[in-house]
């Protein structure tokens, strides 16, 4: 594994943003009409943790998080390019985010409905709503400009 370096900032360039997220196919996030306003929903966000390859100083990995910092954080994303995966990054960086809100009492996440996820962040103490039947609870959404059915 090569040598990486975490980073506490959220001033992060936007090609090495895009060059990111590009490499995991959220091109929702890189498209035309999005991709200036990724640096901003990163500098809007309350926490961005990210691992930075030394010797290139390639940004490799990112998670960030919106909270309150009181009663509820949501982590919005997280992520590692693709050669550098299943090195222990992303537990790294999910690590950082849920030591950072510790005292929050609710954290929420939306991801993709496949059993890696659902595995690595169940690791972590994330439980599925739909699972969960001494307390009974709903998860709604909105999403604008896409049909949820």
């Amino acid at each position: 594994m090569k040598e990486t370096e975490i980073k506490y900032d959220k001033e992060i360039n936007l090609n090495s943003l895009l060059d990111l997220y590009n490499s995991v196919g959220w091109s929702n996030y890189t498209n035309d009409e999005s991709r200036e306003k990724l640096q901003d929903a990163i500098h809007n966000s309350t926490f961005v943790v990210s691992i930075w390859e030394s010797e290139e100083k390639k940004l490799i990995g990112l998670a960030r998080c919106i909270s309150d910092d009181v009663s509820i954080c949501y982590l919005q994303d997280i992520l590692i390019n693709p050669n550098f995966q299943r090195q222990g990054l992303g537990n790294k960086l999910l690590k950082n985010c849920l030591e950072r809100f510790k005292h929050v009492k609710t954290k929420i996440l939306l991801t993709d409905d496949e059993e890696k996820q659902r595995l690595f962040y169940e690791s972590f103490g994330y439980k599925n709503t739909r699972n969960i039947k001494k307390i009974t609870l709903n998860t709604f959404i909105m999403m604008n400009g896409v049909e949820l059915s």
